[in-house]
């Protein structure tokens, strides 16, 4: 059943809250048993295969939701061409990963990283299809499946990753359950997508208008742009890494985590917008558009600033009683990264309007901008304020990255 924009947001809210909680759960389970050395090593591996699956999550999938919610006849004729594409591009992923994780190890002067990032490259052709199947459910505006999807996620990486951490295998079980939560979530997503595409046998287009080619047009600038996007919120922690101690990355490793919580819990907003916004700019509805975006911000608002207030003020005491007092030197260096969250989050759901519209090659240049800001910064501000200067760093660049993005939709619609 397709629900409107309003119960859409808050069963993706509600997802997105599973979501942060399971992260919250996993991470602090982690940062406590393993100690901030090992838990920093866990934090960097999972950052640098987040990046992977972003690419999986946004791309493709985002296509998928675009050209779904068109609702023209082609729901299937989408589904299984962009899901041949996605298996393909995903073992084209896996492979390059795999055999270039030596160098990546290097890179960020740790050789000893290597057999953790091939571990953890097994988990990219199972996320690969497990998106592509959350794409599909937003696009047909089924966000309640879309949801127990993510719910599903969540609660099976709790008790994978934590479960397989407990044993004698410590970093290498963390890893191991990560793959294995993503595994048993994709099997029970893929008798969910059995259930809906038996709905459109009947009235499905003998022959679709949306090629690969299509597809591939639209899914490319936003590959790009959830590159930028990604390593604009992970460069900062690579960067620790390859400047600063193990303890160092530790550390900041925790208030990354705690600093995106926020941005987290409102990309439900996100991902009921952009269905929405996809389908008004078919019919080109301004006024309507105008509307969901003003409510957006307004919903986003209500989360942002309480929440980074709350962390801004109380940032050391968040620290210790999340992940002991080990971690407590990060307590300033958390204030301004969830300011920057905050900024960050905002660009997003900017940006996600710029992609409903059909401009995704927009979003992908303001990233880029950002992004080239973020690495200039994070080269300059780390070997002289330690994780304090990354976190500087990354605050500046999403402030920029928020004034271009609200400057391009709010010149766009204010008329």
């Amino acid at each position: 059943m397709k629900q409107s924009l309003r119960h859409g947001t808050i069963y993706l809210i509600a997802a997105q809250v599973s979501f942060v909680l399971s992260g919250y759960a996993t991470h602090i389970g982690l940062g406590r048993f393993l100690g901030p050395a090992d838990y920093g090593i866990y934090a960097v591996v999972i950052s640098l295969m987040t990046m992977v699956n972003l690419i999986l999550s946004t791309g493709i999938p985002q296509a998928v939701s675009k050209y779904v919610a068109h609702q023209d006849g082609n729901e299937l004729h989408v589904k299984k061409t962009a899901q041949n594409m996605q298996l393909i591009f995903s073992l084209v992923l896996f492979l390059i990963y795999y055999y270039f994780a030596d160098q990546l190890a290097i890179m960020l002067n740790d050789p000893g990283l290597t057999p953790y990032l091939r571990l953890s490259s097994l988990i990219v052709p199972a996320y690969a299809l497990q998106a592509l199947y959350i794409g599909y459910f937003n696009g047909l505006k089924e966000y309640g499946k879309q949801s127990l999807v993510i719910i599903l996620y969540s609660v099976f990486k709790v008790v994978f990753i934590l479960g397989f951490a407990v044993t004698s295998y410590a970093l290498y079980g963390a890893i191991t359950g990560f793959i294995i939560s993503s595994v048993a979530v994709l099997v029970l997503g893929f008798f969910f997508v059995r259930s809906t595409d038996k709905k459109f046998y009947m009235s499905s287009n003998e022959r679709s208008m949306i090629s690969a080619r299509t597809i591939l047009d639209f899914a490319t600038p936003i590959i790009f742009y959830s590159v930028a996007t990604n390593l604009i919120m992970s460069f900062d922690l690579f960067f620790v890494k390859a400047y600063l101690t193990d303890m160092d990355v530790g550390i900041y490793s925790a208030v990354s985590t705690i600093s995106k919580v926020p941005f987290y819990i409102i990309a439900g907003i996100y991902g009921a917008l952009f269905p929405a916004i996809s389908s008004m700019s078919v019919h080109n509805d301004r006024s309507q558009m105008t509307m969901h975006i003003i409510k957006s911000v307004k919903y986003s608002m209500l989360v942002l600033v309480p929440s980074t207030l709350f962390v801004v003020i109380f940032s050391r005491q968040v620290l210790i009683s999340l992940f002991s007092e080990q971690y407590s030197a990060g307590s300033t260096s958390l204030g301004v990264l969830t300011i920057a969250m905050g900024f960050f989050g905002l660009f997003s759901l900017f940006t996600t309007v710029i992609n409903g519209i059909g401009q995704p090659r927009v979003s992908m240049f303001m990233s880029l901008i950002v992004l080239v800001l973020d690495i200039i910064l994070n080269q300059l501000f780390i070997p002289t304020y330690g994780v304090v200067g990354a976190a500087i760093a990354t605050c500046i660049s999403c402030l920029l990255g928020l004034v271009i993005s609200f400057l391009y939709v709010y010149r766009k619609y204010n008329h």
